[in-house]
């Protein structure tokens, strides 16, 4: 089985897993703590709590005292990221409560905190940590921050695939760069989406919040960049981006419903993915086949 349909696989498995995952409320404002896709679980927490939650990678933290009592949650799909432990063992040290919110129990990062929670889901076996786990660790946060996530998984996964379906013919894989916008909870959003069109395809993904970018970034477009942009009412910044030439996409998201929207909302980028996968003709993760690149990236995360 190639990479990408094993994260097919993955995509399907996790609808009827995640339902069963069932945290315990740890407290209302919990500092989250990640790289990569699991800042992106905490920043969502961040966004869904109104701030009362704050997220950080742990590059912010490298000179920051850790406050005494305060909970940090360190979250890491493999429990080895290594700038992950180092902030977890200071934490620990200054006499703040740490959590690891880890698929790996017997971790290091397990060992430096005060508790584990190991979000208990089957996952499809693929080479990479795979969607679930990502979905998985934002849910995590969410209950670990006392936010009761319906299970309502199937229903919006539908959603999500029938919008990824009726924007897939306004979608262009760009060959070099693509910029995606979107404001409060849907930039965290943008930011996965950057991530994985990297690791699908290869190619460059900007994240910035909407407006933000139209105080610098919007300068430094060239005519061969595309800008999609996840939206909550704001389709008439499409036709204002057009006006310079620009290949622009829209994505509607906007529900009343802040967890329908950003739960169909990765859904939707997961199912996007593997959409323009297969309209594209991929039928292996690009980042895995960089072996060069892929072992420096290794070497500086998990400190080989």
């Amino acid at each position: 089985m190639n990479s990408i349909e094993s994260l097919r696989l993955d995509s399907d498995t996790q609808i009827s897993e995640l339902g069963k995952l069932d945290n315990e409320k740890i407290s209302d404002s919990l500092i989250f703590v990640g790289s990569g896709d699991s800042y992106v679980a905490g920043l969502i927490a961040e966004y869904l709590t109104n701030y009362k939650c704050k997220c950080y990678s742990p590059s912010d933290l490298f000179n920051s005292d850790f406050i005494k009592g305060q909970t940090y949650c360190f979250v890491s799909v493999t429990g080895r990221t290594k700038a992950n432990i180092s902030m977890a063992e200071r934490a620990t040290r200054s006499g703040s409560k740490t959590v690891a919110i880890t698929f790996n129990e017997n971790s290091k990062l397990a060992q430096v905190c005060d508790k584990t929670i190991h979000p208990r889901l089957k996952r499809a076996n693929t080479p990479t940590a795979g969607f679930g786990s990502f979905v998985a660790n934002a849910v995590t946060c969410l209950q670990a921050s006392g936010i009761i996530v319906p299970k309502k998984f199937k229903i919006w996964h539908q959603n999500a695939v029938k919008i990824s379906q009726n924007v897939l013919d306004s979608l262009v894989l760009p060959a070099d760069k693509v910029f995606l916008l979107g404001n409060n909870a849907l930039y965290p959003i943008a930011l996965y989406a950057s991530f994985q069109l990297a690791e699908f395809f290869g190619t460059v993904g900007m994240a910035h919040k909407l407006e933000e970018f139209c105080h610098s970034p919007i300068f430094g477009l060239k005519k061969s960049d595309k800008v999609w942009i996840f939206g909550q009412n704001e389709k008439r910044y499409r036709s204002r981006l057009e006006r310079l030439g620009l290949f622009t996409s829209y994505i509607e998201l906007y529900s009343s419903d802040a967890l329908a929207q950003v739960f169909q909302s990765i859904f939707l980028v997961q199912n996007l993915m593997l959409l323009l996968a297969a309209r594209y003709g991929y039928t292996e993760l690009q980042y895995l086949l960089k072996e060069d690149v892929l072992k420096v990236s290794s070497d500086i995360i998990y400190g080989g």
